[in-house]
């Protein structure tokens, strides 16, 4: 089995305003075990081919990917280009697009129920069939986490695998969700998995007290907005 963590953002996120690099959370994913990690940013394909040397020079596994945003609705596409990513404006889009691609392209739905920001909601069912993992979203409480329950009744409906991950927007959210993946440490093997279920997510309960840093200290004091922090910048920081 190896650990996997398949959702998270860094500075070079065009909407965010992350003050950390990719290269920070593969330095944190090798120091905490990691096999793969894929690095999602909003809208923008990491492409950056020094940051996936990098990666590989540490000996962590880095997946191309992005958090695309399909008729104002998120998904999580992996093994995938910029250029190929701007072409896919609806669900009938990607549903064409996964038929040409084939199993080396993969597709899962993340936060899929939450009632925030461009989560899935009532297009999650309707297009189930693009996606072959659901998504256990991080932020939950032990004692309220009606919005996975709901993903998961559409997930055990549909016979769909449940992966977990940190969905980080900075390097404290990374580390305790994650999905252990019976699998080698290449994309093929850990797609395969994927899909034929050997996995086991892990996603404990959040603390009221961490739930306060993730959606108020951080947004309104840690994040720069309009900003891009670079692995390798070769000028001033960027603004989006």
């Amino acid at each position: 089995m190896i650990k996997v963590d398949l959702h998270m953002h860094s500075g070079e996120d065009p909407e965010d305003g992350l003050r950390y690099p990719a290269t920070a959370l593969i330095d944190r994913a090798v120091e905490l075990g990691y096999a793969a990690i894929a690095i999602t940013l909003h809208r923008r394909v990491l492409e950056d081919e020094r940051v996936f040397e990098y990666a590989r020079r540490k000996g962590l596994l880095l997946i191309r990917a992005v958090e695309w945003n399909i008729q104002k609705r998120d998904v999580l596409l992996y093994n995938i280009t910029q250029h190929d990513a701007e072409k896919l404006l609806t669900f009938d889009d990607l549903r064409a697009y996964k038929r040409g691609r084939g199993d080396d392209l993969l597709i899962t739905a993340p936060h899929p129920c939450y009632p925030q920001g461009h989560s899935l909601g009532r297009d999650l069912e309707p297009n189930i069939d693009l996606f072959e993992a659901v998504e256990y979203a991080s932020m939950h409480f032990s004692w309220f986490d009606i919005f996975n329950q709901r993903a998961m009744r559409v997930a055990k409906k549909h016979h769909k695998p449940v992966i977990a991950s940190s969905d980080a927007h900075n390097l404290w959210m990374f580390g305790n969700h994650y999905t252990m993946v019976d699998a080698e440490p290449t994309m093929p093997s850990i797609f395969r998995a994927i899909r034929e279920g050997r996995i086991q997510p892990h996603s404990p309960p959040v603390g009221v007290w961490c739930s306060l840093r993730m959606f108020v200290w951080d947004p309104f004091v840690e994040r720069k907005p309009g900003q891009i922090v670079e692995s390798f910048p070769s000028v001033a920081p960027k603004t989006a």
